[in-house]
């Protein structure tokens, strides 16, 4: 979004309120200016001089989640959430309060496996501290064997090829879910190709308004993703597939074909036999899942065919977590989850199911009673019985793999419960 655009958006919003039933921000603090309509009328008056840039004012502007209910609920169509990815851009030089936090993802994101390794002396301090504030679920740690080195899941018979976009939160907090992932799309011989010269999708750099980071980014894993030869490039997080498909070609001009998320892909392609999972669910819908790619029964009709008996909650919430959100606004995003989990135990459910990584981080902080499970783990379950074979792994050869990194020595191994992987090399 340039600056005209931003101009006519703003001075488009006609204060109906459209946005303001569905805000969770709103629902949390009941004050006006943490509206969609409420920003919109803060940024119009900065825009006409009637107010200056200040703590209070980025305040405003740096509280939204950024899920997107009050884009789609906009009769006028106007894209909130680009406005404030603009607004925030243009504010950032004059907001301190998360100059540090930029500072410190510049860095962290730049090589997030060298981040890992010098934080990990810290590591019992770090997550007991970040524990006892509530930023993360009891008994999670932060590096909990990392999925990378291994990029080829190759089945015994194969009709495509289809590449992984990892993202951060798969690959250092829930590595056990790419496994999940190769493993259901072998057994319906597919090949899956995990580069790992991937960097982060670039949203934690636009919720803080670092918009030529994200452009960076974005222009790198455009640079890896589009030299594979690959029949869809898939994602177990929403938020990583509407970077790549809605964000990407406002950013660099550029799109990639074929993105989507494994609901939207899996949903006719589950027709093989398989093993029916008897127990009641319920299922949580990501923001962006709903809001931007639009699709709400998908995971629904994939659960149902493993055998779930599907519960709907009386109210679907957003659970509060929005990247920095939760950490800067703590309170909010703690009554906001509050209110969400209790909407899930309401339903009597036995296993709440999602389909992104960080409403399972999220939600795992007040869910202590339920399991979480990602839509991907319970499809393994359901179609990786015993007698499917576990596929042979390959890695990368340098055609393939833009940048490749230098690997460390050693392989890592699939968490306990997934097949030992034969190592070897691809030659074509």
């Amino acid at each position: 979004m340039n600056d005209k655009e931003f101009l006519n958006a703003i001075s488009s919003c006609v204060r109906c309120g459209g946005c303001k039933a569905q805000c969770p921000s709103f629902d949390a603090t009941s004050q006006e200016t943490h509206t969609a309509r409420g920003r919109l009328k803060l940024l119009k008056s900065l825009a006409e001089r009637q107010v200056k840039p200040g703590v209070k004012l980025n305040d405003k502007l740096f509280s939204c989640l950024m899920c997107g209910n009050c884009t789609v609920s906009c009769p006028l169509n106007i894209d909130i959430d680009e406005v404030f990815y603009h607004a925030r851009s243009l504010l950032k030089e004059t907001d301190s309060r998360h100059s540090t936090l930029r500072l410190l993802t510049k860095l962290a994101f730049k090589n997030t496996d060298l981040t890992l390794k010098v934080i990990k002396p810290f590591q019992k301090i770090l997550e007991k501290k970040l524990t006892d504030m509530r930023l993360l679920p009891h008994k999670m740690g932060l590096i909990e064997n990392p999925f990378k080195k291994t990029e080829v899941f190759r089945p015994a018979e194969k009709i495509g090829r289809v590449a992984v976009f990892s993202g951060c939160s798969v690959k250092h907090i829930y590595p056990e879910l790419s496994y999940s992932l190769a493993a259901v799309l072998n057994a319906l011989k597919y090949e899956v190709v995990f580069p790992h010269s991937e960097v982060c999708c670039g949203a934690p750099f636009r919720s803080l308004g670092m918009e030529a980071d994200a452009h960076s980014y974005a222009e790198k894993n455009y640079e890896v993703f589009s030299r594979l030869k690959v029949d869809a490039i898939l994602s177990l997080c929403p938020t990583c597939v509407v970077a790549l498909r809605k964000y990407y070609p406002k950013l660099i001009g550029k799109e990639l074909n074929n993105v989507c998320d494994i609901s939207t892909f899996l949903k006719d392609k589950v027709n093989t036999k398989r093993k029916q999972i008897k127990l009641k669910a319920t299922f949580h819908d990501p923001c962006h899942q709903k809001n931007f790619l639009k699709n709400t029964t998908e995971a629904r009709e994939i659960l149902t065919q493993c055998g779930a008996d599907i519960i709907e909650p009386k109210r679907h919430m957003c659970c509060g977590f929005g990247g920095t959100y939760s950490f800067f606004h703590k309170e909010a995003s703690e009554r906001i989850l509050e209110a969400t989990c209790a909407q899930l135990m309401r339903t009597g459910c036995d296993v709440v199911v999602t389909s992104c990584p960080n409403c399972i981080f999220q939600l795992s902080k007040g869910l202590t009673e339920r399991p979480i499970l990602h839509l991907i783990e319970v499809l393994e379950e359901s179609l990786c019985t015993e007698d499917v074979q576990p596929a042979e792994v390959f890695q990368l050869d340098d055609a393939v793999s833009a940048n490749p990194a230098n690997p460390e020595e050693g392989e890592s191994s699939p968490p306990t419960g997934h097949p030992t992987i034969v190592i070897d090399t691809m030659k074509s």
